[in-house]
């Protein structure tokens, strides 16, 4: 390209390029295609052809030796960028820009609830119990094994609130699964509704007022509660040989205004809740077996794992 007996505008004719191109590819703006050193090369009938493997290898070892510079300098100035926290950035950039592009859509559109409904309030109770919120995912995490059938009904009430089909996942080396709906319109109406983006234990959520204010909304959220964060157990023991057995039901979780939300709401349904929240695993617990039995068939269980102790 260097040789001065042949013009630009004569390889640009032997070529099929632009005079532009050329000047490009002798100021290495863009490489030369191979098309055109093998026609330069038929054309011209030089006795020292150019090299094409020659210049293609020269080009790869180049092309490495700089984004490996690159990488290093990257890396010196912004730090690891294979985290997970910098491929969900990446990822949330991608998606930015497929969105500006009209690629994908500018936003999923929900179905939502224009009214409360004991099913919206049940749903919250799940949420607060075995869920998570973040800027665009609603996340209800249960024990693949323990909760299989009430992870299908959690998955169709969504459905049915939102009409959304969840995504249903079940994780690796250990026995979790989670039933996820993706979407910023969904977060933002929960959020308006008095849930809260980010750790539940740390900002001591509570009960929604809607749900409070009303006695049929308290009793569904109760038992959305309790079938995720509750559980009927059967306590055995021996007095003089003879073995006694009877039930009780344990609600536990770290966010005080929840503990105090269930035992208070059992208190006014009649029940006598005993409440433990000076200990680290705090509690709300019903000793008594007739009182397990008034509530499975009073405020009842949507959770198999609960509901089968009603016999």
């Amino acid at each position: 390209m260097k040789n001065n007996s042949v013009g630009i505008n004569e390889i640009a004719s032997i070529t099929s390029v632009s005079p532009r191109t050329i000047r490009d590819w002798r100021r290495e703006k863009f490489n030369i295609t191979k098309n055109a050193i093998n026609k330069i090369n038929d054309s011209l009938k030089h006795p020292e052809s150019i090299n094409v493997d020659g210049l293609v290898e020269k080009w790869q070892k180049m092309r490495s030796d700089l984004n490996r510079i690159g990488g290093i300098a990257h890396y010196k100035k912004y730090g690891d960028f294979g985290t997970i926290e910098g491929r969900r950035k990446g990822g949330s950039k991608a998606l930015s820009i497929l969105r500006s592009r009209g690629i994908i859509p500018l936003c999923k559109h929900f179905l939502l609830p224009r009214k409360f409904s004991v099913e919206l309030a049940e749903f919250v109770g799940i949420l607060l119990g075995d869920g998570g919120i973040t800027k665009e995912q609603v996340t209800v995490t249960l024990n693949s094994e323990a909760d299989k059938q009430y992870a299908g009904y959690v998955s169709n009430l969504g459905n049915k609130l939102f009409s959304d089909k969840p995504t249903v996942s079940k994780r690796k080396n250990c026995k979790a699964i989670d039933i996820r709906f993706s979407g910023k319109q969904l977060v933002e109406y929960l959020v308006k509704n008095g849930l809260k983006v980010g750790d539940k234990v740390r900002q001591q959520v509570g009960v929604p007022d809607w749900i409070q204010n009303s006695k049929s909304y308290t009793k569904m959220c109760l038992r959305g509660l309790m079938d995720t964060d509750g559980g009927v157990f059967t306590h055995k023991y021996k007095v003089n040989g003879k073995q006694y057995a009877y039930r009780k039901i344990c609600f536990s979780n770290r966010s005080l205004p929840l503990l105090h939300f269930v035992f208070q709401t059992l208190m006014e349904m009649g029940f006598s809740p005993k409440l433990v929240d000076k200990v680290e695993n705090k509690k709300v617990w019903l000793y008594n077996t007739h009182e397990v039995d008034k509530y499975l068939s009073f405020v009842k269980s949507s959770n198999e794992r609960l509901s089968k102790h009603n016999l």
